[in-house]
C-alpha cells in the first residue's frame, strides 16, 4: 500500500506547484487532511469521486485547472468538492496534470493505473499479472499450433499461418513487455 508520507509528500509538493491559485491552495490542504482517503490515480474513469487538477497553463491548448465529478455530477469549484465529499466515505481519486509528470519520481511512486487499483493495489496488480500470463499462454498455443500446422503444410495456407505467426509473435512481444511493466510495479509495491 502506498504509504501516508509518500501521499502527503506529493501533496506538498504540487501545493508548492500552485500556491499563486488560492482555491487551488486551499483544496490541496483539504486533500492533506483527508490523506487516507486520497488515491493519485492516472485513469479517472469509473470514480465515484474523481478530480483532475491541473497546473499545465503554459502550454498551447492550457488544462481546466480544476475539474471534479462526484456521484456523477459535475462540481464547480474547490469549496463545493469539499462540501459535497466531506460526509462521504469513498476514496477520493485525484489526477494531477503538470509538465512532466511522466517522469516525475515523486509523482509517479504514488501513481495508479486506474481506479481498480485503489481498493486493494496489490490484489489488482496480481490479477492484472495472472490475466497477463493466461493471456500469454493462449497465445503460445496459437504460435505453437500454427508452427506445427506449418511443418506438414506445403500449400497455399502456408501464406495464412505465417501472416497468424507473426501476429502471435507481435502479440507476445506487447503482453511480455506489459507483464513486465505490472512486476516492476509489484516490486515497487513490495518495497513500500
Amino acid at each position: 500500500m502506498i504509504s501516508r508520507e509518500k501521499k502527503i509528500e506529493a501533496l506538498n509538493n504540487f501545493t508548492g506547484m500552485v500556491a499563486n491559485i488560492p482555491a487551488l491552495t486551499y483544496l490541496m490542504g483539504y486533500l492533506v487532511g483527508q490523506v487516507d482517503r486520497v488515491y493519485f490515480v492516472k485513469d479517472l474513469r469509473s470514480a465515484e469521486i474523481a478530480v483532475r487538477i491541473s497546473q499545465d497553463r503554459l502550454t498551447v491548448w492550457p488544462a481546466e485547472p480544476f475539474h471534479a465529478i462526484v456521484s456523477g455530477v459535475i462540481i464547480p469549484n474547490p469549496v463545493s468538492f469539499a462540501t459535497a465529499v466531506n460526509n462521504m466515505k469513498e476514496p477520493i481519486c485525484v489526477s494531477l496534470n503538470f509538465a512532466n509528470a511522466e517522469n516525475t519520481p515523486w509523482y509517479q511512486e504514488v501513481l495508479l493505473p486506474d481506479v481498480s487499483y485503489v481498493k486493494g493495489v496489490e490484489e489488482a496488480t496480481e490479477d492484472k499479472a495472472r490475466e497477463l500470463r493466461l493471456e500469454i499462454d493462449r497465445t503460445l498455443d496459437i504460435y505453437r499450433e500454427c508452427k506445427k500446422l506449418m511443418e506438414t503444410d506445403t500449400g497455399e495456407r502456408r501464406k495464412e499461418l505465417d501472416y497468424y505467426l507473426t501476429i502471435a509473435q507481435n502479440q507476445l512481444k506487447e503482453l511480455n513487455r506489459q507483464l513486465e511493466q505490472v512486476t516492476m510495479q509489484m516490486n515497487r509495491l513490495a518495497r513500500r
